[in-house]
C-alpha cells in the first residue's frame, strides 16, 4: 500500500490534472491563441508543462537525496516549444503529460513515508516563494501540480474565454460553471 504522503500527493495530483483537462475541452481549435498579446498560446503553455523535451520528473525525483542535495535549475519563463511540438495536436500533449503524471504516481508510490520530507534537492527559483532553496519532494511534487499546473489551467481557462468558449470550471456538485 502506498504512504499516507503518496495517498495524499495522487489525490493532489489527480485534482489538477482534472483542472486541467476541463480546461483544455473543445480547445483543439484554438491551439494557436493566447488570451491577449503577448501571452503564451495553448500549445506554449502545454509545451512549458512537459518540460523540456526528454525531461522525466521521475528520473529527476531520483536525483533527490538526504545530503549532497543535487541542484536543479527550472527556467520558469522557458516554452520549451521545438519542432515537433509545434506539430503535436491537443490530444498527443494531452497523452505526453497524462504519461508524465503516471510516472510521477508510480514514483511517488514507490517510496517510504520518510522519503518525502528527508530526501531533498536545492532549486533556487523555490527561495523566491517558499523561503528555502532546499526542497522535499513532497514540497516539489506538491508545487508542481498544486501550483505549477493548476496556475497554468487558470491561463489556460483566460484563452477559453478569449475564444468564446466559456468557464469550464466545476462547482462542487461537479456541474460546469
Amino acid at each position: 500500500m502506498a504512504s499516507k504522503h503518496a495517498q495524499d500527493l495522487r489525490r493532489r495530483i489527480d485534482l489538477a490534472s482534472e483542472n486541467l483537462s476541463r480546461q483544455l475541452q473543445g480547445m483543439d481549435a484554438h491551439m494557436e491563441r493566447a488570451d491577449a498579446p503577448g501571452e503564451w498560446t495553448v500549445r506554449e503553455v502545454l509545451s512549458h508543462l512537459l518540460f523540456t523535451p526528454g525531461a522525466d520528473p521521475a528520473v529527476m525525483l531520483a536525483t533527490f537525496s538526504e545530503r549532497d542535495y543535487p541542484l536543479v535549475a527550472i527556467d520558469a519563463g522557458a516554452t520549451c516549444l521545438d519542432d515537433q511540438r509545434r506539430r503535436m495536436t491537443l490530444p498527443q500533449f494531452r497523452d505526453a503529460l497524462d504519461a508524465q503524471r503516471r510516472r510521477v504516481l508510480a514514483y511517488i508510490d514507490g517510496l517510504e513515508e520518510r522519503e518525502f520530507d528527508q530526501r531533498k534537492a536545492r532549486i533556487p527559483l523555490f527561495k523566491q516563494f517558499m523561503g528555502t532553496d532546499e526542497i522535499t519532494i513532497d514540497m516539489y511534487v506538491g508545487a508542481l501540480f498544486d501550483y505549477h499546473w493548476n496556475d497554468h489551467a487558470g491561463q489556460l481557462e483566460k484563452i477559453r474565454q478569449a475564444v468564446g468558449l466559456g468557464s469550464a470550471t466545476a462547482k462542487p456538485s461537479g456541474a460546469p460553471a
